[in-house]
C-alpha cells in the first residue's frame, strides 16, 4: 500500500487523543467514602462490569474512528483494482508525449498511417480502460499541456496546429522533464505517461542529455509507485526514401549556384524527376542518381527573375515527404572584398592569386607598416601572413567581430611574438627526405570539403616539411600525428581560419594550388552568400519561434514559420525555412538504449499501437471513509442509556 499524501499519516498520533482525555478525567475525581451510598454501589456492583466494557469499546471506536480519518486524508493505494476500492481505479492523469519530428511522417507499404497517426491511434486505444482520467497531451514542438476532452477528438482538423505534421526536429529529454514538471507543479497523484516516438538518434541526443537522463531518473524513481511511463517505440524504417538539402548557395552574375546533398536508401541506379520552382514557375529536370548520395550543383537562371526573390527544389513522392523538399532565398549581395596583407612576398603574390575574383582580378594587397580601420571598412576577406602587433590586433579583432573573415598564416621568423589574437607553436621540421602527411579531415562540407562532382582534394598528397601549429580554434584537418593542420575559430559575427604552414617552397607543396585554390574560393563563395538581404532558418529554431509578424510566400495554407518549412517574410526579410539538419539522421535507438539510462525504473513497453492493456492502481481513501462513519455510528450507539426496566404495579388501600 502507497499513499499519495503521506504526511497525513502523522495524523494517527490523534487515534490517541481519546484515552489522553480519558485519563485526564480520571484526575479531575476523587473518591470519597459515604456511607449512605455504600450500600447503592454494592447493588450496582453487578452491572459494573458490563459498563466498564462499554465505556472502553467506545473508547476504542474513538480511537479507530480518528485513525481512518487519518488513513483517509493519506489518500492510500493499492496495486491494481482493490477489494476495498470504491472507484474505478483511474490514474488521475493520462498524458501523451507526442514526438512531432519531421521524421514522424515516415509510413510504410503496409500502413499508410504515418508514425505520427499511429501514435495517436495508440494513446486512442492506451486511454480505454480509464475513462474517468483527464486527457493532457505535450508535444515536441510547442511544450506546452494541451487538455482534451476525449482521445478521439486528437484528429480533429481544428486541432491540426496543435497534434498535425510539422518540419521541426524534437528534444524528447528535454520535453520528457518538462512534463514531470508540470506533473509535479500541478500537484498531480497518479499518472500514466504514454512517450510515443520513432527513437530517432539525434532527437534524443543522450551523449549530452546525461545530466537531464539522471534526472527524469530520479524523478521516476522517486514516484515509481504512482507516475508509470510507457514506451512506444515507432522505429519501422521506410522501404524507399529520398531526401535532398542545402549545403550551401554560390551566388555568380546573372544565376545562382546551390550546392544540393541528395541521398537515397532502398533502391539503386535510378532517374529521378526534380522540380526548381523559381519564384512560383516550376521546372522539370531528370537526374541520374548513381549512388546513395552526391552533391548536385543546378545552375538557376536569374536573369529574367527580380534581384530578389525565392527558389524551392522539390524531389519524387516517397515514404517519407517532409525531406523532399529544400527552400532558399536569394537577393542583392555585397561582392566580398578579398584583400592580402603577407609579409613575405612570395607569399603574398600567392595568396593574391589563389584569391583572385571571378574576373581574373587578383585580391588587393594592403600596407605592411600598418593596418587602418579605412583600409578594411568594405573588406569581407583578409588573408594575413606574419607577425601581428597589438594594434593591428586591435583592428583585426574588430573585424572579425563585425562579421569579417580572417585566414591566417603563421608568420616565418620563430622570433615573432605570439599575439592574444591567435598564437603559434614552435617551428617543427621534418628530415630531409620525410614530410608531415595531413591523414583527416572533414570532407562533406566546409573549405575542403569534397567537390560538386564528389571528388575530394588531394590533402593527404600534400607534402609539408616545416610547420607551426595553431593553438586556437576547432581542427577541420589533421595530420598522421594528430596535430591539426587548419582550425577554425567564431569571432563575434566574424570566422577565423588558421593554417599551420605556409604556401613557399621551403615549407609545403601549399603553393601549388590544388588545395589552397578550392579553400579560398570557396571561402569567397561562402563569404558573399553570407552577406545576402536575405536569411535562412531552422524550422523550430528559437529564430522562427519568435517570429510573430510574417507573410507566407510560397504557399496560400496556414503554414507557421515555427512548426513548417517554407517561405516566409519576416521583419521585412525574404527568409527560408527548412527542416533542421539533424533530421536526416537515419539511425534510431533500441529500447534497450533508452532502458539503460532510466536504471531506477522499468518503463513498460508497448509492442504496438493497439496495446492497452496497464497495471491499474486503485485509490482506497473511500473505504476509510465508510469505515470511520461506521465507528462513529458504533460509537453513537454503545453511548445511549440503557433502557428502563417497567416496575411491577403496587395497589394501595386506604
Amino acid at each position: 500500500m502507497t499513499f499519495l499524501q503521506p504526511l497525513a499519516l502523522f495524523g494517527l498520533l490523534l487515534a490517541f487523543a481519546p484515552i489522553v482525555i480519558h485519563l485526564l478525567n480520571l484526575l479531575r475525581h476523587r473518591t470519597q467514602p459515604w456511607a449512605a451510598t455504600r450500600f447503592l454501589f454494592q447493588a450496582r456492583k453487578s452491572s459494573s462490569r458490563i459498563s466498564k466494557l462499554k465505556r472502553w469499546i467506545t473508547l476504542l471506536f474513538r480511537m479507530l474512528a480518528l485513525a481512518a480519518l487519518a488513513f483517509m486524508i493519506a489518500r492510500p493505494m493499492t496495486g491494481g483494482d482493490s477489494l476495498f476500492s470504491f472507484s474505478s481505479g483511474s490514474p488521475e492523469v493520462l498524458v501523451l508525449i507526442l514526438d512531432r519530428s519531421a521524421s514522424m511522417e515516415t509510413r510504410t507499404e503496409k500502413d499508410p498511417r504515418t508514425k505520427r497517426t499511429k501514435a495517436l491511434d495508440a494513446f486512442e486505444s492506451f486511454a480505454k480502460p480509464w475513462t474517468e482520467s483527464r486527457l493532457v497531451v505535450i508535444d515536441t514542438a510547442l511544450e506546452d499541456p494541451f487538455f482534451i476532452d476525449k482521445a478521439d477528438s486528437l484528429k480533429d482538423e481544428a486541432l491540426e496546429r496543435f497534434f498535425g505534421p510539422t518540419d521541426t526536429s524534437a528534444d524528447l529529454p528535454g520535453t520528457l522533464f518538462k512534463t514531470l514538471d508540470w506533473l509535479e507543479k500541478s500537484g498531480v497523484g497518479t499518472a500514466e505517461i504514454l512517450l510515443a516516438s520513432d527513437m530517432q538518434t539525434s532527437n534524443w541526443k543522450l551523449d549530452r542529455n546525461s545530466e537531464v537522463m539522471q534526472k527524469i531518473n530520479a524523478i521516476l524513481t522517486e514516484k515509481k509507485d504512482l507516475w508509470k511511463l510507457n514506451l512506444l517505440n515507432l522505429n519501422d524504417s521506410a522501404p524507399y526514401n529520398f531526401s535532398l538539402t542545402i549545403d550551401r548557395i554560390n551566388r555568380r552574375p546573372g544565376r545562382i549556384e546551390p550546392i544540393v546533398n541528395l541521398c537515397k536508401n532502398g533502391r539503386g541506379n535510378e532517374m529521378i524527376q526534380l522540380s526548381i520552382n523559381t519564384n512560383g514557375s516550376p521546372e522539370i529536370v531528370d537526374l541520374q542518381l548513381p549512388s546513395e548520395s552526391m552533391l548536385w550543383r543546378p545552375k538557376v537562371d536569374l536573369k529574367n527573375e527580380p534581384e530578389e526573390g525565392w527558389i524551392s527544389i522539390l524531389g519524387p513522392d516517397d515514404f517519407c515527404p517532409t525531406d523532399n523538399v529544400c527552400f532558399l532565398t536569394y537577393g542583392l549581395t555585397t561582392p566580398p572584398q578579398a584583400a592580402v596583407r603577407a609579409f613575405n612576398p612570395r607569399a603574398n603574390l600567392v595568396l593574391r592569386s589563389a584569391s583572385q575574383s571571378e574576373l581574373g582580378k587578383v585580391a588587393d594587397a594592403l600596407p605592411l607598416n600598418a593596418l587602418n580601420e579605412k583600409g578594411l571598412l568594405f573588406r569581407k576577406v583578409l588573408i594575413h601572413q606574419g607577425k601581428i602587433n597589438e594594434k593591428d590586433e586591435k583592428i583585426l579583432q574588430d573585424f572579425t567581430l563585425n562579421g569579417g573573415t580572417l585566414v591566417l598564416f603563421p608568420p616565418e621568423s620563430v622570433n615573432s611574438p605570439n599575439s592574444g589574437f591567435l598564437s603559434w607553436g614552435e617551428l617543427e621540421k621534418t628530415d630531409e627526405k620525410e614530410y608531415f602527411q595531413i591523414s583527416g579531415w572533414r570532407r562533406e562540407s566546409g573549405l575542403l570539403a569534397n567537390s560538386s562532382d564528389g571528388n575530394r582534394l588531394p590533402l593527404d598528397r600534400l607534402n609539408i616539411k616545416m610547420r607551426r601549429i595553431p593553438t586556437q580554434g576547432e581542427p577541420l584537418a589533421y595530420y598522421s600525428d594528430g596535430k591539426p593542420f587548419l582550425t577554425s575559430m567564431t569571432v563575434g559575427q566574424g570566422v577565423v581560419y588558421a593554417f599551420s604552414t605556409l604556401p613557399l617552397k621551403a615549407w609545403s607543396e601549399l603553393d601549388n594550388g590544388y588545395v589552397l585554390v578550392p579553400a579560398l574560393q570557396r571561402l569567397i563563395e561562402e563569404t558573399s552568400s553570407s552577406y545576402s538581404l536575405t536569411q535562412s532558418w531552422a524550422c523550430g529554431g528559437k529564430e522562427s519561434k519568435e517570429a510573430e509578424l510574417f507573410e507566407l510566400i510560397d504557399e496560400e495554407n496556414g503554414k507557421v514559420p515555427s512548426l513548417h518549412a517554407g517561405i516566409y517574410r519576416i521583419d521585412g526579410r525574404l527568409t527560408a525555412v527548412n527542416r533542421p539538419q539533424e533530421e536526416n539522421e537515419r539511425r534510431f535507438l533500441e529500447n534497450e538504449e533508452i532502458i539503460g539510462q532510466l536504471p531506477g525504473i522499468s518503463p513498460r513497453l508497448m509492442e504496438d499501437e493497439n496495446s492497452s492493456d496497464s497495471t491499474n492502481r486503485s485509490e482506497i481513501w473511500s473505504f476509510f471513509l465508510i469505515l470511520c462513519l461506521v465507528l462513529l455510528l458504533g460509537e453513537a450507539f454503545l453511548g445511549q442509556p440503557a433502557p428502563a426496566s417497567p416496575g411491577k404495579a403496587v395497589s394501595t388501600h386506604a
